[in-house]
């Protein structure tokens, strides 16, 4: 709808705290490179500019949080890593621990950005280059790496077993190439409905794509995104307000 140039029908309320949740992913980020650079690992190309081009020849670009170098004598000494920062509410950080793995979206977000080419004007001497065949004297690409940091005091257990958790979880990862081509085609979908002047379905109610969660009461996966707290053109895809755009109201 956005790509059709539908302007919002759902604005974010400030109640649900949308700029602040932003505001706390922005300080987390700036407080672990820092927590980083006071352990002695180096980092570099902070919010560097990428730009990755999907089969259909589109460009997606976006910016990197850092990369990270982790010098010989410490777990995972002479490599190095394209990280993200996330931060993340209590429930989502113990289950991140518990599997030992980082979220799917995560893993994607990143590996896109790995293959992606440096479009920085900061970074001449390596514009152009692929992120995951950067040199960098003396370490080698160890893949990607997500720092998790919790919102709240992270704890597990309940009463006398109750015990506090670190604040910060790491999770490291292998970069596929070919998995990435999938991952990009997406945004080639999204094209494709911009062409053909439609739009997708309403999403199913235990699609990942809108938070599936599972509903005990209702037995089923219920999908939580699908709403007009998350969904900014809500009332224009459930039909109770009329599209301010000629080309979405001749497609709906």
């Amino acid at each position: 709808m956005h790509a059709h140039g539908e302007a919002w029908s759902n604005p974010p309320q400030a109640q649900w705290g949308t700029q602040a949740v932003f505001d706390q992913g922005h300080d987390a980020e700036r407080r672990v490179l820092k927590y980083m650079k006071d352990a002695a690992i180096h980092v570099a190309c902070e919010q560097m500019a990428v730009k990755a081009t999907t089969p259909m020849g589109l460009d997606v670009s976006g910016h990197i949080d850092a990369i990270v170098l982790v010098p010989e004598g410490l777990p995972l000494g002479g490599k190095w890593f394209l990280m993200d920062v996330k931060s993340i509410g209590s429930f989502g950080y113990r289950m991140m621990r518990d599997q030992q793995s980082a979220k799917p979206d995560h893993v994607k977000q990143v590996s896109i950005y790995a293959m992606s080419q440096v479009d920085d004007d900061k970074y001449e001497s390596v514009k152009g280059v692929t992120v995951n065949e950067l040199s960098f004297d003396g370490y080698e690409f160890g893949g990607g790496m997500v720092v998790y940091f919790a919102k709240e005091r992270p704890t597990k257990g309940y009463g006398d077993k109750k015990k506090d958790l670190p604040k910060i979880h790491i999770e490291v990862f292998d970069v596929d190439s070919y998995e990435v081509e999938g991952y990009l085609d997406f945004f080639d979908e999204i094209q494709i409905h911009v062409n053909e002047g439609t739009i997708p379905n309403i999403p199913d109610q235990s699609d990942e794509m809108v938070w599936g969660r599972y509903d005990k009461a209702l037995k089923r996966y219920r999908a939580i995104r699908c709403d007009s707290r998350w969904c900014y053109r809500y009332d224009v895809c459930r039909g109770s307000k009329e599209p301010s755009s000629d080309v979405l109201k001749e497609i709906l």
